[in-house]
Protein backbone atom coordinates (compact mmCIF):
# COMPACT_ATOMS: atom_id res chain seq x y z
CA UNK A 1 0.00 0.00 0.00
CA UNK A 2 2.77 2.60 0.56
CA UNK A 3 4.64 1.55 -2.45
CA UNK A 4 1.74 2.10 -4.16
CA UNK A 5 1.10 5.65 -2.30
CA UNK A 6 4.49 6.72 -3.44
CA UNK A 7 4.23 5.39 -6.95
CA UNK A 8 1.07 7.87 -7.41
CA UNK A 9 2.78 10.88 -5.78
CA UNK A 10 5.62 9.82 -7.94
CA UNK A 11 2.93 9.72 -10.87
CA UNK A 12 5.26 6.53 -12.07
CA UNK A 13 3.52 3.84 -14.27
CA UNK A 14 2.69 0.50 -12.36
CA UNK A 15 2.92 -1.43 -15.59
CA UNK A 16 6.45 -0.29 -16.37
CA UNK A 17 7.45 -0.97 -12.79
CA UNK A 18 6.53 -4.74 -13.06
CA UNK A 19 8.31 -5.14 -16.59
CA UNK A 20 11.83 -4.04 -14.74
CA UNK A 21 11.38 -6.62 -11.83
CA UNK A 22 10.48 -9.26 -14.51
CA UNK A 23 13.45 -8.27 -16.32
CA UNK A 24 15.49 -8.43 -13.28
CA UNK A 25 13.76 -11.52 -11.92
CA UNK A 26 14.65 -13.31 -15.51
CA UNK A 27 18.31 -11.93 -15.03
CA UNK A 28 19.30 -13.87 -11.72
CA UNK A 29 17.76 -16.57 -13.08
CA UNK A 30 21.06 -19.09 -15.33
CA UNK A 31 19.10 -21.29 -17.00
CA UNK A 32 16.18 -19.36 -17.84
CA UNK A 33 12.50 -19.61 -16.19
CA UNK A 34 8.71 -19.49 -16.63
CA UNK A 35 5.94 -17.90 -16.90
CA UNK A 36 4.39 -19.66 -13.42
CA UNK A 37 8.22 -19.28 -12.11
CA UNK A 38 7.99 -15.92 -12.41
CA UNK A 39 4.30 -15.08 -11.63
CA UNK A 40 4.73 -17.32 -8.24
CA UNK A 41 8.65 -15.18 -7.34
CA UNK A 42 7.26 -11.87 -8.14
CA UNK A 43 3.70 -12.98 -6.57
CA UNK A 44 2.24 -11.68 -9.81
CA UNK A 45 -1.45 -13.18 -11.66
CA UNK A 46 -0.11 -15.53 -14.58
CA UNK A 47 -2.00 -13.37 -16.88
CA UNK A 48 -0.71 -10.22 -16.10
CA UNK A 49 2.60 -11.73 -16.30
CA UNK A 50 2.63 -13.57 -19.26
CA UNK A 51 0.86 -10.07 -21.10
CA UNK A 52 4.31 -8.35 -19.54
CA UNK A 53 6.13 -11.40 -21.23
CA UNK A 54 4.83 -11.27 -24.41
CA UNK A 55 5.73 -7.54 -24.72
CA UNK A 56 9.09 -7.98 -23.11
CA UNK A 57 9.27 -10.68 -26.15
CA UNK A 58 7.96 -8.70 -28.84
CA UNK A 59 10.76 -6.34 -27.69
CA UNK A 60 13.61 -8.42 -28.18
CA UNK A 61 14.51 -7.43 -24.35
CA UNK A 62 13.83 -11.47 -23.73
CA UNK A 63 13.58 -14.62 -25.73
CA UNK A 64 11.64 -17.86 -25.40
CA UNK A 65 13.02 -21.43 -25.70
CA UNK A 66 10.77 -23.19 -27.99
CA UNK A 67 11.53 -26.69 -26.06
CA UNK A 68 11.16 -25.44 -22.72
CA UNK A 69 9.49 -22.38 -22.95
CA UNK A 70 11.57 -20.83 -20.54
CA UNK A 71 12.83 -17.13 -20.79
CA UNK A 72 16.06 -15.34 -20.79
CA UNK A 73 17.70 -11.77 -21.12
CA UNK A 74 18.03 -11.32 -25.72
CA UNK A 75 20.48 -9.68 -27.27
CA UNK A 76 18.79 -6.02 -27.49
CA UNK A 77 18.86 -5.69 -23.52
CA UNK A 78 22.57 -6.97 -23.79
CA UNK A 79 23.30 -3.74 -26.64
CA UNK A 80 21.20 -1.57 -24.11
CA UNK A 81 24.00 -2.41 -21.85
CA UNK A 82 26.69 -2.07 -23.64
CA UNK A 83 25.63 1.49 -24.55
CA UNK A 84 24.82 2.13 -20.46
CA UNK A 85 28.42 0.72 -19.76
CA UNK A 86 29.89 3.50 -22.32
CA UNK A 87 27.89 6.37 -20.68
CA UNK A 88 28.88 5.19 -17.37
CA UNK A 89 31.74 7.95 -16.75
CA UNK A 90 32.79 7.02 -13.32
CA UNK A 91 33.31 3.20 -14.71
CA UNK A 92 35.41 4.37 -17.84
CA UNK A 93 37.33 6.77 -16.56
CA UNK A 94 38.80 5.00 -13.53
CA UNK A 95 39.54 2.24 -15.63
CA UNK A 96 43.39 3.31 -15.45
CA UNK A 97 43.01 3.30 -11.45
CA UNK A 98 41.42 -0.35 -11.31
CA UNK A 99 44.20 -1.94 -13.08
CA UNK A 100 47.19 0.33 -11.49
CA UNK A 101 45.52 -1.43 -7.98
CA UNK A 102 45.28 -4.27 -9.47
CA UNK A 103 49.22 -4.25 -10.70
CA UNK A 104 50.15 -3.18 -7.12
CA UNK A 105 48.34 -5.84 -4.96
CA UNK A 106 47.97 -8.67 -7.04
CA UNK A 107 44.46 -9.03 -6.25
CA UNK A 108 41.00 -8.43 -8.19
CA UNK A 109 40.25 -4.88 -7.47
CA UNK A 110 36.13 -3.96 -8.15
CA UNK A 111 34.70 -0.68 -8.20
CA UNK A 112 31.44 -0.11 -7.37
CA UNK A 113 28.90 2.06 -6.42
CA UNK A 114 25.67 2.78 -4.30
CA UNK A 115 21.76 2.11 -5.49
CA UNK A 116 18.78 1.33 -4.00
CA UNK A 117 20.30 0.16 -0.32
CA UNK A 118 22.86 -1.82 -1.95
CA UNK A 119 25.84 -2.00 -3.89
CA UNK A 120 26.67 -2.55 -7.43
CA UNK A 121 29.48 -3.61 -9.16
CA UNK A 122 30.13 -1.09 -12.24
CA UNK A 123 33.65 -2.62 -13.36
CA UNK A 124 36.17 -4.91 -12.60
CA UNK A 125 40.00 -5.91 -12.90
CA UNK A 126 40.66 -9.38 -12.42
CA UNK A 127 43.28 -11.06 -10.10
CA UNK A 128 45.41 -13.52 -12.78
CA UNK A 129 46.19 -15.54 -9.93
CA UNK A 130 44.81 -19.52 -10.16
CA UNK A 131 42.70 -18.95 -7.04
CA UNK A 132 41.13 -15.26 -7.44
CA UNK A 133 37.87 -13.79 -6.52
CA UNK A 134 35.13 -12.76 -9.10
CA UNK A 135 31.79 -10.92 -9.46
CA UNK A 136 30.18 -10.01 -12.83
CA UNK A 137 29.51 -6.52 -13.55
CA UNK A 138 26.22 -5.50 -12.63
CA UNK A 139 25.94 -7.87 -9.53
CA UNK A 140 24.31 -6.58 -6.22
CA UNK A 141 25.73 -7.07 -2.50
CA UNK A 142 24.69 -6.22 0.72
CA UNK A 143 25.86 -2.78 2.76
CA UNK A 144 26.07 -4.27 5.87
CA UNK A 145 28.71 -7.16 5.02
CA UNK A 146 31.00 -5.85 2.65
CA UNK A 147 33.83 -3.26 2.57
CA UNK A 148 32.38 -1.15 0.21
CA UNK A 149 28.93 -1.01 1.53
CA UNK A 150 30.20 -0.28 4.48
CA UNK A 151 32.17 2.95 3.37
CA UNK A 152 29.22 4.12 1.44
CA UNK A 153 27.34 4.20 5.08
CA UNK A 154 30.21 5.81 7.03
CA UNK A 155 30.35 8.33 4.76
CA UNK A 156 26.90 9.28 4.97
CA UNK A 157 25.27 12.30 7.08
CA UNK A 158 24.33 10.78 9.83
CA UNK A 159 20.32 11.52 9.16
CA UNK A 160 20.66 9.51 5.93
CA UNK A 161 22.35 6.30 7.34
CA UNK A 162 19.77 6.35 10.19
CA UNK A 163 17.27 6.07 7.80
CA UNK A 164 19.23 3.55 5.62
CA UNK A 165 19.65 1.56 8.26
CA UNK A 166 16.37 1.31 9.60
CA UNK A 167 15.35 0.16 6.02
CA UNK A 168 17.53 -2.53 5.48
CA UNK A 169 17.95 -6.20 6.94
CA UNK A 170 21.07 -7.34 8.74
CA UNK A 171 21.02 -10.71 7.37
CA UNK A 172 23.49 -13.30 8.99
CA UNK A 173 26.05 -14.66 6.43
CA UNK A 174 28.54 -16.22 7.76
CA UNK A 175 29.81 -15.89 11.50
CA UNK A 176 31.67 -13.19 11.28
CA UNK A 177 28.73 -10.66 10.13
CA UNK A 178 27.67 -7.71 11.96
CA UNK A 179 24.02 -8.70 12.60
CA UNK A 180 23.78 -5.75 15.91
CA UNK A 181 22.44 -2.24 14.52
CA UNK A 182 24.75 -0.53 17.29
CA UNK A 183 27.92 -2.78 16.56
CA UNK A 184 27.44 -1.83 12.95
CA UNK A 185 27.38 1.77 13.81
CA UNK A 186 30.34 1.77 16.14
CA UNK A 187 32.73 -0.10 13.03
CA UNK A 188 30.97 2.56 10.98
CA UNK A 189 32.33 5.41 12.57
CA UNK A 190 36.23 3.71 12.56
CA UNK A 191 35.86 3.44 9.45
CA UNK A 192 34.68 7.35 8.99
CA UNK A 193 37.50 7.82 11.45
CA UNK A 194 39.95 5.51 9.21
CA UNK A 195 39.39 6.25 5.72
CA UNK A 196 38.60 2.89 4.93
CA UNK A 197 37.09 -0.69 5.58
CA UNK A 198 36.87 -4.21 5.63
CA UNK A 199 35.28 -7.64 5.12
CA UNK A 200 36.77 -10.43 6.93
CA UNK A 201 34.64 -12.56 6.04
CA UNK A 202 31.69 -11.41 6.28
CA UNK A 203 29.68 -12.45 3.25
CA UNK A 204 31.28 -15.25 2.06
CA UNK A 205 33.64 -18.03 4.06
CA UNK A 206 37.52 -17.34 2.80
CA UNK A 207 37.31 -14.35 1.26
CA UNK A 208 38.08 -10.52 2.35
CA UNK A 209 38.05 -7.35 1.26
CA UNK A 210 39.45 -4.04 1.95
CA UNK A 211 37.77 -1.06 0.79
CA UNK A 212 38.36 3.14 0.24
CA UNK A 213 35.84 5.91 -1.19
CA UNK A 214 36.52 7.67 -3.63
CA UNK A 215 34.63 11.10 -3.24
CA UNK A 216 33.09 13.82 -5.85
CA UNK A 217 33.51 17.80 -5.73
CA UNK A 218 30.58 17.96 -3.47
CA UNK A 219 33.04 16.11 -1.05
CA UNK A 220 30.50 12.85 -1.16
CA UNK A 221 31.20 9.25 -1.97
CA UNK A 222 30.44 8.59 -5.29
CA UNK A 223 32.69 5.02 -5.79
CA UNK A 224 34.09 2.73 -3.68
CA UNK A 225 37.28 1.02 -4.63
CA UNK A 226 38.09 -2.31 -3.33
CA UNK A 227 40.75 -5.48 -3.33
CA UNK A 228 39.15 -9.07 -2.88
CA UNK A 229 40.65 -12.19 -2.44
CA UNK A 230 41.22 -15.28 -0.31
CA UNK A 231 41.35 -14.94 2.88
CA UNK A 232 45.16 -16.89 2.93
CA UNK A 233 46.20 -14.24 1.64
CA UNK A 234 45.19 -11.29 3.57
CA UNK A 235 48.25 -11.69 6.03
CA UNK A 236 48.65 -8.84 8.35
CA UNK A 237 51.66 -7.82 6.37
CA UNK A 238 50.05 -8.00 3.13
CA UNK A 239 47.09 -6.18 4.53
CA UNK A 240 49.37 -3.40 5.70
CA UNK A 241 50.88 -2.88 2.51
CA UNK A 242 47.69 -3.08 0.46
CA UNK A 243 45.91 -1.09 2.44
CA UNK A 244 48.06 1.62 1.78
CA UNK A 245 48.08 0.81 -2.30
CA UNK A 246 44.50 1.25 -1.49
CA UNK A 247 44.59 4.27 0.29
CA UNK A 248 46.96 6.16 -2.63
CA UNK A 249 44.44 4.72 -5.02
CA UNK A 250 41.28 5.83 -4.09
CA UNK A 251 42.80 8.97 -3.08
CA UNK A 252 44.58 9.80 -6.62
CA UNK A 253 40.96 8.95 -8.48
CA UNK A 254 39.68 11.37 -6.40
CA UNK A 255 42.06 13.89 -6.76
CA UNK A 256 41.20 12.64 -10.95
CA UNK A 257 37.57 13.45 -10.50
CA UNK A 258 37.84 16.61 -9.29
CA UNK A 259 39.84 17.98 -12.03
CA UNK A 260 37.05 17.07 -14.36
CA UNK A 261 35.36 20.11 -15.51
Amino acid sequence: MERNKTNKEKKTIGSVIKAVEVIEFIANSERGVGVTEISNGLNYGVSATYHLLNTLKECNIIVQNKATKKFKLGLKLWQIGMLAYDQNHISVILRPYLKELKELTGETVNLTIMDNYQIVYIAQEESERLVKMFTRTGATAPLHCTSAGKVFLAFKPKEVQDSILSKIELTKYTDNTIVNKEDLIKELKEIRSKGYGFDNEERELGVSCIGAPIFDLNNETIACITISGPTSRFSKKNKERWLKDVLKISKQATNYLNTIK
